[in-house]
C-alpha cells in the first residue's frame, strides 16, 4: 500500500502551506479594500459619535480586521449531543467571528447538489456570498443545498471523535484499518473528488470537526496532509488564524486555477456554444456529443491551453461538462473535453485533455510524443494542435514530505498541470456497430502501436478507454490509439525494473505485469493488453455461451479480481488461469456447462439456426494458444512436453469479405513491418514467424477441410514457436486481418451486460452506507480501483 496521507503539527502545516503573504494583511489581496473600508467606517463613527470611548473601541475593532486574530470563536461553546447541533453551533460561531470577508458558512447536511447523481451532501461549507443564491437557503431556515461548483472549503462534522476520524496516527501511514474509520475516509475523499470534478482547483482544503477535536486537511494530486487533532474549543484561535489568512489570499493561492474562467450562463461565449449545435445534424456524432455536454446544471469554462511552439500565443477553448473524468483524488486526474475554439473564426471541434502529468526525466510530455509520431508518419494516432504545462501549477505534497523526512525515500509523485488539444474527436470503442467494426478498430490500434514501436516508442497503457473509433473524411470508421501520456522511449527502459508500482490500467495489464510491480513493460505485455480489451468489449456486447446475468461476475473475476498478499495486490485467478491454460473456462458462468468444467467461452452467430461460426472464436483460440505457450515456457524444462489445452475445436469455414479500411491493407505489409522491427533491433530480437507458420500451420488453426485430431502434448520447441508470435506485432495483425477477411454478421451487437453498479457477491455483501468507499483515492486504499492507473 502506497502511503498518501501524512499528519503533522499545526504550526508546521501552516508554515508549509499558507503563503507568507497571508501572515500580513498589507500584502494580501484584501488589504487595500479592508483599509479603505476601515477608514470610511472610522470617519463615519467620528462624525456621528460624541464619545471618545466609542471611537477608540471602533478603532481597535477595525484595526483587528487587518491582523491575524488571536481570539477563539468557539470559546464557551457547550457540548453538542448531536451532529445537527454541531452544524448550527459551528456555523454560527464562524459567521459571528467575521473572519472571512466575502464568505459565509452554511450548513448543508441534507440536500445534495442536483446535478450530482450521487446526491452527496457535505455537512457544512464556506461559500462566497455571491454564490448563496445557488444554495437555495430558505429565508429564516437553517440549511441550504450543497453546491460543489462554488464551495470554497468543505466542512464535515462527526460526533464520534474516534470512530469518525478518517486518520489513525497510531499507524505508520496514518490510514485507518477499522472499517468505520475507513468508511469515513472514503466519505471525505468522495467530497474532495466532487470539488475537484466541479471546479478547476490545483488543491483544496477541508475542515473536520470530530467531537471535541478538529483537523485541517489539504489535498493535491500527489497526496494528503492533515494537522494533528486539536481541541477546537480550547485552541480555536488556530482555526480562526487559518481561515482569516485563507480568505485574504489570491484566487491562485487558494488553489483556484486562474487559467480556467467560469462562463456566465448568458455570456457571449456561452451563447455561441449553444448556437454552434442548435441545428446540428443527427449524423454529426461530434456535434451531437457536444450538445449533450452543454448541461445547464454544470459549470461551463473557457480554458487556456499553452502552445509550446508559440509560447507568446496561448489558445483558448470553450467547454461544457467533461466528456471523460478519471475517478479519484490523487493521480493524473485526467479530464477530457469536446471543445470549441474561443476564436469565433474557427467552428471546428477539437478534443482537449486536462491532466496532471507525472514529472520524470524518462517520460516525455504527451504532446512531444504525438509530434514525434507525426514526424514519423505513424498512422491511427491523434494529430497535435497545441500543448504545454500550466505555469506555476505543480503539486507541493511530495516536496513538503521530502523536506520533512529527508532520511526517507519519497514515494509521492511530482505532478505538473498540463493541457493539450488534438484534431480528432473520437468516440468510445464501446459504441461499435458490430463485431467486424470492433476488430477493425483493434487492428488499426495494433498497427499504430507497431509503427510507434518501430520508431522506439512503447505506449504502456493499452486499455478500452484508449482505443477509440474515429470517422474519417470519407465516412469510414477506423481505430485511433489515444492517450500516449505514459509512453516511453525504448532507450529509457532498462532491465533493472522501475519504481515499485504498476504502469497502466489494472483491468487490462498483463498478468505478468500485475504479478511483478517492477516489471519493465515489453511488447508481449502490450499485445496481451490488446487481447484483454477485445475480451472486455466482446463479453459485454457480443452473443456467447456465458449466461447474461453472470457476465457481471465474470467481469469482476477477470478484470477487477486480485490476489491479496503481504506485499500488495497481484493478478486475479481468472485472468492468470486464462493466460496459463490457454482457455477461458465458463462453467462458473453457465449452469448448463457445470458438468463440463473445461467448457470454453464461445461466441455465437446471431439467429437460429446459426448460418456460420463466429470468426471471433478462431481469433480467441489462436491468441490464447500463444499466451499459453508464453506463460508455460518459463516453467517448462527443456526436455519436457506439455499437455495441450483440451478445449473444443470448431469448424471455422472462412468466407472472404474484406472491406472498408482493411481492403486498403494486406497481411504482407504487416509481415514486412514486423521483419523490419526485428532487423532494426527496436523490438524483440526473436525471429518473426513466416506467413505459413503464423497463418496456416499454427496448431489449432484449420480450414474447413482440416479437422483437428486429439490434442497432443506440445514439445518445448512447439511452445517456443507459438510464444514467438508475441515477440512482434506481425502475427497478431495477420490474424486480425485474416479474421476480417471472413464473413461477419452485420448485426451481432447485443445490449451491454455490464451493470451500472459494481457487482457484489451474493454471499459476501459489502457493507455500504450512503458514502463512497475509499477507492476514490486514485492510488488505491484496499481493493484496486476499477480504472486505477498507477504511474
Amino acid at each position: 500500500m502506497l502511503r498518501k496521507i501524512t499528519c503533522i503539527d499545526y504550526d508546521k502545516f501552516v508554515k508549509e502551506f499558507l503563503p507568507e503573504a497571508a501572515t500580513t494583511a498589507s500584502k494580501s489581496k484584501f488589504s487595500s479594500s479592508l483599509k479603505t473600508a476601515t477608514a470610511l467606517k472610522l470617519a463615519s463613527l467620528r462624525r456621528h459619535s460624541s464619545s471618545r470611548r466609542t471611537t477608540r473601541s471602533a478603532t481597535r475593532a477595525a484595526a483587528e480586521l487587518l491582523q491575524p486574530p488571536s481570539t477563539n470563536p468557539f470559546k464557551g461553546m457547550s457540548d453538542s449531543n448531536s451532529e445537527k447541533a454541531m452544524y448550527r453551533k459551528i456555523t454560527t460561531a464562524l459567521n459571528g467571528a467575521l473572519l472571512c470577508p466575502g464568505y459565509k458558512f452554511i450548513a448543508t447536511p441534507h440536500k445534495g447538489d442536483s446535478p450530482d447523481g450521487s446526491g452527496q451532501a457535505v455537512d457544512c461549507g464556506m461559500y462566497p456570498t455571491s454564490a448563496l443564491d445557488r444554495l437555495e437557503v430558505v429565508r429564516g431556515g437553517e440549511y441550504g443545498r450543497t453546491d460543489w461548483s462554488s464551495i470554497e472549503i468543505a466542512i464535515e462534522c462527526k460526533l464520534n471523535e474516534r470512530g469518525g476520524d478518517p486518520f489513525d496516527e497510531k499507524i505508520d501511514n496514518d490510514e485507518p484499518n477499522a472499517d468505520d474509520r475507513r468508511k469515513v475516509l472514503g466519505q471525505i475523499l468522495s467530497y474532495m473528488e466532487l470539488v475537484f470534478d466541479y471546479q478547476h482547483r490545483t488543491y483544496q482544503y477541508m475542515i473536520l470537526f470530530l467531537g471535541k477535536f478538529a483537523r485541517i486537511v489539504r489535498v493535491d494530486r500527489s497526496g494528503i496532509f492533515a494537522t494533528h487533532k486539536f481541541l477546537y474549543r480550547k485552541e480555536g484561535a488556530k482555526l480562526a488564524r487559518f481561515l482569516w489568512c485563507y480568505s485574504r489570499l489570491s484566487d491562485a493561492d487558494r488553489g483556484h486555477d486562474t487559467t480556467a474562467v467560469r462562463l456566465k450562463p448568458r455570456s457571449k461565449e456561452a451563447d455561441r456554444m449553444r448556437d454552434r449545435v442548435e441545428n446540428v445534424a443527427e449524423s454529426d456524432y461530434v456535434g451531437q456529443s457536444f450538445k449533450k455536454l452543454l448541461d445547464e446544471d454544470w459549470p461551463w469554462w473557457k480554458l487556456q491551453v499553452p502552445d509550446e511552439a508559440h509560447p507568446e500565443r496561448p489558445r483558448y477553448y470553450l467547454v461544457g461538462k467533461p466528456h471523460f473524468r478519471a475517478p479519484g483524488v490523487a493521480g493524473r486526474a485526467t479530464r477530457g473535453y469536446i471543445a470549441l475554439p474561443a476564436d469565433e473564426k474557427d467552428d471546428n471541434f477539437v478534443y482537449l485533455k486536462d491532466a496532471w502529468r507525472v514529472v520524470s526525466d524518462q517520460i516525455d510530455k504527451e504532446g512531444v510524443i504525438l509530434e514525434t509520431l507525426r514526424h514519423h508518419k505513424v498512422e491511427f494516432v491523434p494529430t497535435l494542435i497545441c500543448h504545454g504545462d500550466i505555469a506555476g501549477q505543480v503539486t507541493k505534497t511530495q516536496a513538503v514530505w521530502a523536506e520533512l523526512y529527508p532520511e526517507k525515500d519519497c514515494h509521492l509523485k511530482h505532478h505538473q498541470h498540463y493541457r493539450l488539444a488534438v484534431k480528432e474527436v473520437g468516440k468510445s470503442i464501446e459504441e461499435f456497430t458490430n463485431g467486424a467494426e470492433l476488430v477493425t478498430a483493434l487492428y488499426c490500434c495494433v498497427k499504430a502501436h507497431q509503427q510507434a514501436y518501430a520508431k522506439g516508442i512503447i505506449h504502456r497503457d493499452i486499455s478500452a478507454g484508449n482505443i477509440l473509433l474515429y470517422r474519417r473524411a470519407d465516412g469510414k470508421w477506423q481505430g485511433l490509439l489515444n492517450d500516449w501520456e505514459l509512453s516511453k522511449h525504448l532507450a529509457h527502459q532498462n532491465g533493472e525494473g522501475r519504481q515499485p508500482d504498476r504502469t497502466g490500467t489494472w483491468r487490462f495489464l498483463s498478468a505478468n505485469a500485475l504479478n511483478d510491480h517492477k516489471k519493465v513493460i515489453v511488447v508481449q505485455d502490450e499485445l496481451e493488453s490488446f487481447f484483454h480489451v477485445l475480451l472486455y468489449i466482446a463479453i459485454r456486447f457480443l452473443p456467447h455461451n456465458c449466461d447474461p446475468d453472470r457476465v457481471p461476475q465474470f467481469l469482476d473475476d477477470y478484470f477487477d479480481g486480485y490476489s491479496p498478499t503481504t506485499t500488495g495486490h497481484l493478478c486475479g485467478w481468472a485472468k492468470l488461469s486464462a493466460m496459463r491454460d490457454g482457455v477461458i473456462r465458463i462453467s462458473l458462468y453457465n449452469d448448463e456447462e457445470k458438468s463440463h468444467p473445461n467448457a470454453a467461452l464461445r461466441f455465437h452467430w446471431p439467429g437460429k439456426p446459426a448460418k456460420h461460426k463466429h470468426p471471433m472464436n478462431q481469433l480467441f483460440k489462436t491468441f490464447l494458444s500463444w499466451f499459453h505457450a508464453y506463460y508455460t515456457l518459463p516453467q517448462t524444462p527443456i526436455d519436457e512436453d506439455v499437455e495441450a489445452s483440451d478445449d473444443e475445436d470448431e469448424d471455422d469455414a472462412a468466407v472472404p469479405s474484406a472491406s472498408g479500411i482493411l481492403a486498403e491493407m494486406g497481411p504482407e505489409k504487416e509481415l514486412e513491418a514486423a521483419e523490419e522491427l526485428s532487423s532494426t533491433g527496436s523490438a524483440s530480437s526473436s525471429p518473426v514467424p513466416s506467413p505459413s507458420s503464423t497463418i496456416l500451420d499454427l496448431p489449432g488453426h484449420h480450414t474447413a477441410a482440416q479437422k483437428p485430431g486429439p490434442s497432443p502434448k506440445k514439445s518445448r520447441r512447439e511452445l517456443e514457436q507459438l510464444a514467438k508470435n508475441l515477440s512482434s506485432h506481425g502475427p497478431m495483425l495477420n490474424e486480425l486481418y485474416t479474421a476480417l477477411s471472413q464473413k461477419w454478421p452485420k448485426e451481432d451487437r447485443c445490449e451491454d451486460r455490464k451493470p451500472e453498479k459494481a457487482w457484489v457477491p451474493a454471499k459476501d455483501p459489502v457493507v455500504k452506507g450512503t458514502k463512497r468507499s475509499s477507492e476514490v483515492l486514485a492510488e488505491r486504499i484496499g481493493k484496486p480501483a476499477k480504472r486505477s492507473r498507477v504511474r
